[in-house]
């Protein structure tokens, strides 16, 4: 009988090998395409892991075993086609075990009637090893939702190199996602201090700021973050969110027009915001299609049935106008 250590020694190599994707996303005229949202997943299109691209338009997946896997490239809120590519992993060595890379790259196609997206600018910065290694620390416990230690590490890596620009934005725009908007503040203030061309920033920068009910403020960078990202639905949901915040309604109906254009279903939310302002305005007639259009369109709405009612009301609202003219 072969004891389970020995057998394990006398597995042949290629059962032992690993593998490290590693992806590239760009456009068809070669512009990298950033902030998407990759996922692997098996043959069966069950979810393994998700990374978002970097500023350079690439993304990696540490540690992965042979197999047949699905790289799916989400595009929403983006002016491009989501793209899948099947891949096989097999070891190509014939001695020892270890870490293969496996390159693979993406050429993502907008989608019909969609304009072309302004180049993106690539930051480069030369970082310490030891401020870099804290921020690859923090990104791998952001990567397994072990929150506390991604701060920790990152505040390391930004104690060790204050301009550091990566770990600035992630740290910052992760204390947005937690709530923690007053501390996201200088973090990302500095990030953009670091790099004007932090699309990301300036969007966090916005949200944060809208949160803390500055809606000014969210007005101004959230428009640097559409001048940088004009194709960005996200933005401009967000933006249309500022500009009813600061009672400027004519502008959030264009921003939330802009979402729909550039997100269609994925931005359907922006029909249910619209139905507000057009509340505010009195025209309930245009409230009530735009709320008959979120119950068609959206795909997670909590309450139906809420939204009905919504939509009795403005009827009834615009039957009674209708009478006192």
């Amino acid at each position: 009988m072969v004891k389970p250590l020995l057998l394990f020694t006398l597995l042949p190599s290629f059962l032992l090998q690993s593998f490290t994707i590693i992806g590239r996303v760009r456009d068809q005229s070669g512009q990298v395409v950033s902030s998407v949202r990759v996922s692997l997943l098996d043959d069966n299109y069950g979810s393994l892991r998700t990374v978002f691209v970097d500023s350079g338009g690439g993304f990696k997946f540490q540690g992965v075993g042979s197999g047949v896997y699905l790289i799916r490239i989400e595009t929403s809120g983006t002016p491009y086609e989501e793209q899948t590519q099947r891949i096989e992993l097999r070891s190509l060595r014939i001695r020892g075990a270890g870490n293969e890379p496996y390159p693979i790259d993406f050429i993502l196609k907008l989608r019909k009637g969609q304009p072309v997206p302004r180049g993106e600018l690539v930051f480069a910065q030369e970082t310490p090893r030891a401020a870099r290694d804290e921020y690859e620390r923090g990104a791998a416990h952001l990567r397994n939702n072990k929150i506390e230690l991604c701060f920790d590490a990152l505040k390391k890596a930004i104690e060790i190199f204050p301009d550091y620009f990566d770990a600035l934005e992630l740290l910052g725009a992760e204390y947005v996602k937690q709530g923690l908007f007053d501390q996201a503040l200088p973090l990302l203030m500095r990030a953009v201090t670091v790099n004007r061309g932090a699309q990301k920033s300036h969007y966090a920068l916005g949200v944060a700021h809208l949160k803390l009910n500055h809606p000014a403020e969210a007005v101004e960078w959230l428009k640097k973050s559409a001048d940088l990202d004009p194709n960005n639905s996200n933005v401009f949901m967000m933006l249309g969110l500022a500009h009813g915040a600061n009672r400027e309604y004519e502008q959030s109906e264009t921003a939330f027009r802009k979402a729909l254009q550039l997100g269609g279903r994925a931005a359907a939310e922006a029909h249910f915001y619209l139905a507000g302002i057009y509340n505010k305005q009195e025209r309930y007639g245009d409230a009530r299609k735009q709320l008959e259009l979120y119950l068609k369109e959206a795909q997670d709405i909590k309450d139906r049935e809420a939204v009905k009612n919504m939509i009795i009301r403005m009827k009834e609202k615009e039957i009674g106008k209708a009478k006192n003219y």
